[in-house]
């Protein structure tokens, strides 16, 4: 760089004296211990990772727009927004006026999602923003992973290849770009890494702020601290640098991500009398025969998909030995986690909950293969600098890991298109519809809690419990529940026709069907058919 000619003026002394500046520039960066973020390799990291994410998150939005306008892949999605807007507006955490919630499983993300509302409150502007904010966040990811991979293997070339490799891993720009949390919970997760691998106590005060920002970015990376920390701990230990001044500085650590997830959970305890967010109580449940079936079932498909899960699981080890097992720690983690918990909620929505895990083998078995493969070469040619290596690894990890997940990368851009036209075509219209066709003092009882509350901007009830306590926390039977929403003053229904059904049984004859939405190419919505009902209450026994 610093010997480029100067273009503009054509002095080459001028060129000289730029490059002197740079490399100036560099050394003094490089006398900052252990942040060489912006020597000349993160430099190059940061260019290929901007290059594959741009390139990727371009291709599926153009994708997109060959099915329909800007908009989100779930409807979830739009939970988020309606937590950011009501940060911006003052009345933080009330999913409906008057009525304060714990439902947003990534507090952080909506309050980064609040910074939108000041430039814009227009739906498709907040998309955009929304889209904007994520690819920062993928690009960082995508970064990190590279800057990872280069540290494990001390081989640039492969810190390209992992960051490659990790944007083509199948469903993760679909997430990326579906307005959840996942690029803020990627990057927390990563940076988490980064820091774990770093062995001086300058960093655990740090880590400390970092794994408490990643609770709020998920309740389950609370596995950085419980899991991730205590390793740590013991590499302290097992080099002897175990003194009184490092034990403070690991008081220090849980002091930090105490001090960072403090409000959130005392807000929690407050509103509900539960520490946890209302979607953990929602959906964290002894797993059924079916749905540890499903998971069994799916993963089996995912093993074929994904070379790099199973090479990532048998090479962890030589992580381990290396002392720097947490990547491989969390991917494993997790995934047990999800298992014991969630198997089936995990798998739903293009597997959103799994997605991380599937990056986080990627990383593992890139860094995993490259080391075995140097090792392997090293004794078979006894030349660790032999011109052959770079070419030996490096076409080994495109054959096994990066070309193998391809074809399901290219499937999931029209599905990211098709299921953006879903809920704009359903949960969005129907919003939309009830903004311009119900009283302002509406009240609706549903069951997709997202797009409906943020374009209605109606009072909801959500018979899910995600955002609603009192359904949740109330254990009321289905009639109790009728006279709750009675007594709510709610009159109309809005949901899955097949779910009605088992609602409409207490209220025969009381109920209207007032309009109809059905989507001939479901491929993301809960039922291709939803409804609104209106309900007479005194035409029912609750009258």
């Amino acid at each position: 760089m610093g010997g480029a000619a100067d273009t503009s003026n054509g002095s080459e002394s001028d060129a000289t004296e730029l490059g002197g500046r740079f490399d100036s520039f560099v050394r003094l960066l490089h006398r900052i211990p252990e942040w060489r973020f912006f020597d000349r390799a993160s430099i190059s990291l940061l260019i290929v990772a901007s290059i594959a994410t741009l390139l990727s998150v371009s291709h599926y939005l153009l994708s997109m727009l060959l099915w329909t306008t800007p908009g989100f892949t779930l409807d979830d999605s739009w939970i988020h927004l309606q937590f950011a807007r009501t940060i911006f507006e003052g009345t933080p955490w009330e999913y409906s006026p008057g009525y304060p919630a714990t439902g947003s499983t990534s507090p952080l993300w909506s309050l980064i999602l609040s910074v939108l509302f000041f430039f814009t409150t227009d739906p498709s502007g907040l998309v955009i923003g929304t889209y904007a904010i994520s690819t920062v966040f993928y690009i960082s990811s995508t970064f990190l992973v590279g800057k990872i991979v280069n540290a494990y293997t001390d081989r640039l070339l492969w810190g390209f290849l992992g960051s490659v490799a990790f944007v083509l891993v199948p469903r993760n720009t679909w997430l990326m770009l579906s307005g959840m949390e996942t690029p803020l919970f990627m990057f927390m997760l990563l940076l988490a890494i980064y820091l774990l691998d770093k062995p001086g106590a300058r960093f655990d005060l740090l880590l400390g702020i970092v794994s408490g920002l990643a609770f709020l970015s998920r309740p389950e990376a609370i596995l950085i601290f419980v899991l991730c920390v205590p390793v740590r701990f013991l590499f302290v230990a097992k080099r002897r640098e175990l003194t009184w001044r490092r034990l403070a500085s690991f008081g220090g650590l849980a002091l930090l991500a105490l001090a960072v997830v403090a409000p959130w959970i005392l807000y929690c305890l407050s509103t509900t009398g539960y520490p946890l967010p209302d979607t953990f109580y929602a959906k964290v449940h002894v797993p059924t025969e079916f749905e540890i079936q499903a998971w069994n079932t799916w993963w089996g498909i995912f093993l074929i998909e994904m070379p790099s899960i199973a090479i990532g699981g048998a090479l962890g080890s030589i992580l381990l030995l290396k002392g720097r097992p947490f990547p491989w720690l969390l991917c494993i983690s997790l995934a047990v986690l999800y298992r014991l918990t969630t198997p089936y909620a995990a798998l739903i929505n293009n597997a959103r909950y799994l997605v991380p895990i599937f990056n986080l083998f990627t990383v593992v078995a890139i860094a995993g293969l490259s080391i075995l493969l140097t090792r392997i070469h090293e004794w078979v040619l006894a030349d660790e600098h032999d011109m052959t290596l770079n070419m030996f690894v490096g076409w080994f990890i495109i054959a096994i890991i990066v070309i193998p997940p391809i074809g399901s990368y290219f499937v999931q851009a029209p599905f990211y298109g098709n299921a953006v036209k879903n809920i704009n075509e359903q949960q969005v219209h129907i919003g939309l519809w009830l903004r311009d066709n119900t009283p302002e003092d509406a009240v609706l009882a549903i069951h997709d809690a997202g797009a409906l509350r943020f374009f209605s901007n109606r009072v909801v009830i959500d018979l899910a419990g995600l955002v609603s306590p009192d359904i949740i926390h109330g254990n009321m039977s289905s009639i109790e529940t009728l006279q709750y929403l009675k007594d709510q003053g709610c009159e109309y229904f809005v949901f899955f026709d097949e779910l009605m059904v088992g609602w409409s049984g207490y209220l025969s004859g009381a109920i209207e069907r007032i309009y109809t939405v059905t989507l001939p190419d479901n491929v993301i919505s809960g039922r291709d058919t939803m409804s609104v009902f209106f309900v007479n209450w005194t035409r029912s026994s609750f009258s």
